[in-house]
């Protein structure tokens, strides 16, 4: 049976059997929302060298949280769709791995791949400036990403960066690391809306329509009125985890900040 837990955790998001999404193309139509089974995945496996690295970049205090996380684990993927099978499977929200925060960062600094998602918007005022950040997690296959300030008055403090932001994003989304852990929890349908990250379905003209998450069920599986069964994860695993842009060589991020 399915089943919307209360007072869940962070954690319990990956503990969970077969969770799913209820998406609808139109959030105002009265139709039933449509239901698509996810996976979630959290990287357990530490890099210790990797922290090493980041402990030199967390010397704020209010970067305590931010780094303990890494400490636990590698990383995560959420909302990564499994069925239907016509659901491009791509995850909503991914937290970088340690290893890659840096070069991912890259894309956003002046003349990155991705700078015109700051340089472009108000928010040019905000990441432009002296105090150091970095990009730690994509919304929804990118560019849209998650960023976190390492030092001056936002250091700790979580940000939505979009190149075509729905609302204030000068203003945090969460005032530490933590609390945006616990805001995901709370609430993760909520949060894929209000980062703009839309469950994408090809439909039979071959054509992508974004689907808007309007709730989140711990537990379920989805039933298929046309079959009449249920379908398992394993029958619907097609493609692998696709790796980002931030694969690049060189590392002119840290040489930036050493500027």
């Amino acid at each position: 049976m399915s089943k919307i837990k209360q007072n869940r955790t962070f954690f319990d998001l990956f503990g969970t059997n077969r969770p799913v999404l209820k998406v609808k193309f139109d959030v105002n139509s009265t139709k039933e929302a449509t239901e698509v089974e996810i996976e979630n995945k959290l990287d357990k496996n530490i890099d210790a060298k990797g922290l090493r690295d980041l402990e030199k970049l967390c010397v704020n205090p209010n970067l305590n949280e931010f780094f303990n996380f890494y400490a636990k684990c590698n990383g995560f993927s959420l909302g990564m769709p499994v069925l239907p099978k016509n659901a491009q499977t791509r995850p909503l929200l991914s937290q970088l791995p340690v290893n890659d925060l840096i070069k991912f960062t890259e894309l956003y600094l002046p003349k990155g791949k991705l700078a015109g998602t700051i340089d472009f918007n108000k928010t040019k005022t905000l990441y432009r400036g002296e105090n150091k950040w970095l990009a730690f997690a994509q919304v929804d296959g990118g560019p849209a990403c998650l960023t976190i300030f390492l030092e001056g008055e936002y250091a700790g403090n979580i940000f939505l960066l979009n190149p075509q932001p729905h609302f204030n994003t000068l203003k945090p989304i969460a005032k530490t690391f933590d609390g945006f852990l616990d805001r995901i929890a709370k609430d993760p349908a909520a949060f894929f809306k209000l980062t703009r990250a839309y469950i994408t379905i090809i439909g039979r003209d071959g054509q992508n329509f974004g689907y808007l998450p309007i709730a989140y069920v711990d537990s379920g599986g989805i039933l298929f009125p046309d079959k009449g069964e249920k379908v398992s994860l394993e029958e619907i695993r097609t493609e692998a985890d696709k790796t980002g842009e931030y694969h690049e060589k060189g590392n002119k991020w840290w040489r930036f900040w050493q500027n």
